[in-house]
């Protein structure tokens, strides 16, 4: 096996970069054997072979600086060589669509997914390698980005314009523009007029989301025990003191995913605030603070756009649904089947 000549990171801007670290990227290739046949354009190559069993199996790159999932559905597949789509960094919903379109597709990382009479190669990215382009958003579901993501789920029928995100969510403007237009490239949203677009997959959205998300990152949480009654209960008097101390609150969770849509009866009361409650709340409560278990989880979220979107359902303020399934992953005490259930129903992410 080759080895790489020295890590590689970098944000492309223009093509003519990209083009470049192909060029790099292929005598370079610890695995594969590229060849540049005679007559090709050494500085641009438009066909590119892959020695492989003693044949040469040609390709014929198309460059493009941000692959969409609207590019590749509408590409012929009847061209000669066999096209080969080249990009910075391919994402899992365009790769998958050139997986059921059996496109060739590599990107500057080296992740590969070549299909060719006898040969189909599916490779991971190599090691030391770190290429992305310039104006691609590196993670929709985090900070603000969050925001947007979280506020376009809250009703996944309705048509949106982008100052109506902004007005939401407080994200600039051109955030705002950025994670829409990577949402439509995606195949996650569609334009439905110049101004107005809609989410078109929401479903696989909050999936790409859930994969994402890192809970114990995004919070800091605190245990509590000793209260006697129902987590309704607690949750009607755990309110009466945030609106008191002017605290901010939404409730998450098993809680939550019960109020939306009945399924298991929650036993644990759980909720985002921006702040805890001081020890003579504490002590009004009947709670005590506790290292594990407990009947009372509090969240203190790093971005508090969380307690900006939020709903209200018997007089409890709630968060999202999205982010009530968000919040259930991974969970005990049959969260994900809570999920589920709540995913399910028809009245999930939608007013």
């Amino acid at each position: 096996m080759k080895k790489l000549n020295s890590s590689k990171s970098a944000a492309i801007r223009h093509e003519s970069e990209l083009v470049h670290h192909f060029r790099e990227l292929l005598p370079d290739d610890p695995d594969l054997v590229w060849h540049c046949p005679p007559g090709s354009n050494s500085e641009r190559p438009s066909r590119v072979d892959l020695e492989f069993d003693g044949r040469h199996l040609p390709f014929a790159p198309l460059y493009e600086l941000k692959a969409s999932l609207p590019w590749v559905e509408s590409l012929p597949t009847d061209q000669l060589p066999q096209p080969l789509l080249v990009t910075p960094e391919l994402s899992p919903r365009v790769l998958e669509a050139c997986k059921a379109r059996g496109i060739s597709a590599i990107d500057l990382n080296g992740r590969a997914w070549l299909r060719a009479p006898g040969l189909l190669v599916d490779r991971r990215p190599l090691p030391g390698r770190s290429f992305s382009y310039e104006l691609e958003p590196r993670n929709i579901f985090v900070g603000k980005s969050a925001r947007i993501i979280r506020c376009l789920l809250t009703d996944h029928d309705r048509v949106w314009t982008q100052s109506e995100i902004v007005t939401l969510t407080s994200a600039s403007s051109g955030l705002v523009s950025r994670i829409v237009q990577h949402l439509i490239s995606q195949g996650f949203a569609e334009k439905i007029s110049p101004r107005e677009f809609r989410l078109r997959d929401s479903l696989s959205l909050l999936d790409a989301w859930a994969d994402a998300d890192q809970f114990s990152k995004r919070n800091r949480t605190t245990l509590y025990a000793g209260f006697l009654g129902s987590a309704v209960e607690l949750a009607n008097r755990l309110q009466e003191w945030a609106h008191h101390e002017s605290v901010s609150i939404a409730f998450t969770q098993w809680l939550a995913a019960w109020v939306r849509h009945p399924f298991t009866e929650p036993v644990v009361t759980s909720a985002y605030v921006s702040r805890l409650p001081d020890s003579a709340t504490l002590e009004n409560l009947g709670l005590r603070l506790v290292g594990e278990g407990g009947k009372l989880w509090l969240h203190v979220p790093d971005d508090d756009g969380l307690l900006r979107e939020t709903q209200i359902h018997n007089g409890l303020t709630l968060v999202t649904d999205a982010q009530i399934y968000l919040d259930l992953q991974r969970t005990g005490l049959r969260g994900p089947d809570a999920a589920t259930a709540l995913r399910e129903w028809k009245g999930f992410c939608r007013p």
